[in-house]
């Protein structure tokens, strides 16, 4: 699976969350979008608000994470703000026998 088609998914996961009072939205550029680990990208979001305003009181509130896309499955999910990402990560390779090629 390639960027373009992982953001896609990563896009249709965030709308799910997204309102018309508070929309959300992933990072514009691909540097600051996501982070390729190998086996997954590891999408960053916010609200649009802030995307435009850089404004800290625009940020999204606590207990959400990035969006993460499995490259060979699709599998798509949010991951919590409540545990270390690399945490995270890792428990779910080592639950669905993903490949990580020792990168979380």
């Amino acid at each position: 699976m390639d960027f373009h088609q992982a953001k896609a998914l990563a896009e249709r996961h965030l709308a799910r969350f997204s309102t018309a009072e508070d929309p959300l939205a992933l990072y514009e550029s691909e540097d600051e979008s996501a982070d390729d680990r190998g086996w997954c990208f590891v999408f960053a979001w916010n609200t649009v608000r802030y995307l435009r305003s850089r404004d800290l009181s625009d940020v999204h509130g606590p207990g959400y994470g990035p969006i993460v896309v499995v490259k060979a499955s699709g599998d798509t999910w949010m991951l919590g703000g409540y545990a270390p990402e690399d945490e995270q990560l890792t428990a779910y390779a080592k639950e669905h026998a993903t490949a990580t090629d020792g990168d979380p």
